[in-house]
């Protein structure tokens, strides 16, 4: 494990995207628990060393409706942490209905303590105060008034930001670093997820880290380093890499199946304009075209994802 200090006080992560089967460019594993398990086990390792708690910035699930056998794999592997959820994580992305989600399961089992909304949770024996702000929820624009100067104000945020270079083409303009500065006035640290690539910017005249990808999911992250950030007493943030090395060898290349997978989508789509509507639903028509066309194993597991979401 690689040398970091010893004044921490709290791990902070976010999208950590839980699954019951692995996306396609992982599909290579053969054990896609034992693959997540792979940087969950440096994540408890790290708070186990350092004694401190790990807070989460959102996306713990990738589906908010997760199966009971990835729930019952969350209660068993992953660390007890503080955290406020994702839009993967609400159904419909709505915060309202957060108690259908199987993120409100870890809650109740007391896996997950959820920040407040809006409101400071103290961290026990620290000058650290985290304030959540979940999927959808704004901060107020009187909040400076809220803060204690005395403590170390940290947002905890699961919010689209970027810079450049760290994010998508055409990403919205109200999503950049510099366009936060008011939002975040009286914070001294504003920790973000959402954003899949992880940064860390002084320009908004406090620190902000947005926490990035806690696992590779795909094939556009091939050369990125997941990591977590280690908060420091004193409110400094130092990126901690996790080990991604064994993930190297369950890798699909998927470029060379780009032109096929599409012309199956394709062949696919335009199936259905054949077939009675009323006569077949969409798992019967499925199963046909597949019986049938034989598509490529990513087309099939595209569309059983596709049903199991019906």
């Amino acid at each position: 494990m690689p040398k970091t200090p010893n004044n921490v006080a709290a791990i902070l992560c976010s999208d950590l995207h839980l699954s019951l089967k692995p996306p396609l460019w992982r599909s290579a594993e053969s054990d896609w628990f034992a693959a997540m398990d792979r940087p969950m086990t440096e994540l408890r390792a790290l708070k186990d060393k350092y004694d401190c708690p790990v807070v989460c910035a959102g996306d713990v699930f990738d589906r908010w409706n997760s199966s009971p056998e990835l729930i019952n794999w969350a209660l068993d592997s992953l660390p007890e942490m503080f955290a406020v959820p994702g839009q993967h994580d609400l159904p419909l992305h709505q915060y309202q209905d957060l108690e259908r989600s199987a993120y409100a399961t870890l809650v109740k089992a007391d896996k997950i303590t959820t920040l407040p909304k809006g409101v400071g949770y103290k961290l026990c024996d620290s000058r650290i105060v985290l304030w959540g702000f979940p999927w959808g929820i704004d901060i107020p624009s009187d909040m400076s008034d809220q803060l204690d100067s005395d403590n170390v104000n940290i947002a905890v945020i699961h919010k689209y930001i970027w810079l450049l270079g760290h994010s998508y083409p055409n990403a919205p303009a109200e999503g950049k670093v510099s366009a936060q500065a008011s939002s975040l006035k009286g914070f001294d640290i504003a920790v973000f997820g959402d954003n899949h690539k992880g940064f860390i910017s002084e320009k908004a005249k406090r620190t902000i880290y947005n926490c990035g990808s806690f696992m590779r999911r795909k094939s556009d992250e091939i050369d990125y380093k997941p990591r977590v950030g280690l908060l420091t007493e004193d409110g400094d943030i130092i990126p901690y890499f996790l080990t991604s090395r064994k993930d190297d060898q369950y890798l699909t290349d998927l470029t060379t199946e780009k032109t096929s997978e599409s012309q199956d989508m394709e062949a696919f789509i335009e199936g259905l304009g054949t077939l009675d509507s009323i006569s077949f639903d969409f798992r019967e028509i499925v199963q046909r075209y597949v019986n049938e066309k034989k598509p490529s194993k990513f087309v099939v597991q595209a569309l059983l994802e596709a049903m199991e979401n019906e």
